[in-house]
C-alpha cells in the first residue's frame, strides 16, 4: 500500500486501473452521443427559405440536407424527412455497368447526375449548341426512388438555366440492399439517399 508523504499528503494514485476497461467506457460513450445526436435530429425542427415548407411530414420533423448527411455518416438507416431542392438530370446514355450491380443502388448513371440539394443552385445550362451540367456547390446527395414517381419535377428549359423543385423527400441511408453491389461500390451504395415517399413538392403535398 502507497505510504502518505511527510506532511500526511494523501498518497499519489496510479494511472493503473486495474480491471476498468477504459477503452470500453469511451466507446459506449461514443455511441451514447451518436444515438443523442440522431435523436435531435429527428425531433428539432426544419429550417428553409421557402416559406411555405412543412415542419413536419408524417409525424417526422423535416430536417436539412446536411442534418440528414449526419445520419448518413452514423451509418443509421432510420427514416428521415429531408427537405431541400431536387434537380433531375438530362437524358444521358449510360454504359453497361460493371455486375454485379443493385439497379436501384448503381445500375443506372444518371443517379450521379440527380441531386438532393441544400441550397437553390442552377446545375444546366442548355443552348442550342450545347448542355452543360455541372454538381452542386454546397452539400448533397444522390436520391433514388423506391416506389415514387417523378412526375411533379420542374421541367428543364428548350434554353437557359435549369430550375430545381423545392421538396421534402422521406427515406433512408445505408440500405441493406448494398450488400449486392461490388465491394469497391458499396460506399457507394451506401450514401443513396432511397426515397419511399415524396412528401411535399412545389407546395403540394403529396403529389
Amino acid at each position: 500500500m502507497p505510504k502518505a508523504g511527510p506532511r500526511g499528503d494523501p498518497p499519489p494514485v496510479s494511472d493503473d486501473r486495474e480491471g476498468v476497461p477504459v477503452s470500453v467506457a469511451w466507446i459506449l460513450l461514443a455511441a451514447l452521443g451518436a444515438a443523442i445526436l440522431l435523436t435531435n435530429l429527428m425531433r428539432s425542427p426544419g429550417t428553409s427559405s421557402d416559406s411555405d415548407l412543412p415542419a413536419t411530414v408524417n409525424g417526422l420533423s423535416v430536417v436539412t440536407v446536411p442534418d440528414a448527411i449526419e445520419v448518413q455518416q452514423l451509418g443509421a438507416d432510420t427514416d428521415v424527412a429531408a427537405s431541400g431542392w431536387f434537380q433531375h438530370p438530362a437524358a444521358i446514355e449510360c454504359p453497361v455497368p460493371q455486375q454485379p450491380v443493385v439497379l436501384l443502388l448503381d445500375g443506372d448513371c444518371a443517379i450521379d447526375f440527380t441531386w438532393l440539394m441544400a441550397d437553390e443552385e442552377s446545375l444546366i445550362r442548355i443552348s442550342r449548341q450545347s448542355l452543360d451540367a455541372r454538381s452542386p456547390l454546397g452539400p448533397a446527395v444522390h436520391p433514388v426512388f423506391d416506389g415514387p414517381d417523378t412526375d411533379w419535377v420542374r421541367p428543364l428549359p428548350q434554353e437557359g438555366g435549369s430550375s430545381p423543385t423545392p421538396v421534402v423527400f422521406i427515406g433512408h441511408f445505408n440500405d441493406s440492399r448494398s450488400e449486392g453491389c461490388r465491394p469497391d461500390n458499396q460506399p457507394l451504395c451506401l450514401s443513396r439517399f432511397v426515397v419511399t415517399v415524396v412528401a411535399w413538392a412545389d407546395g403540394v403535398e403529396n403529389p
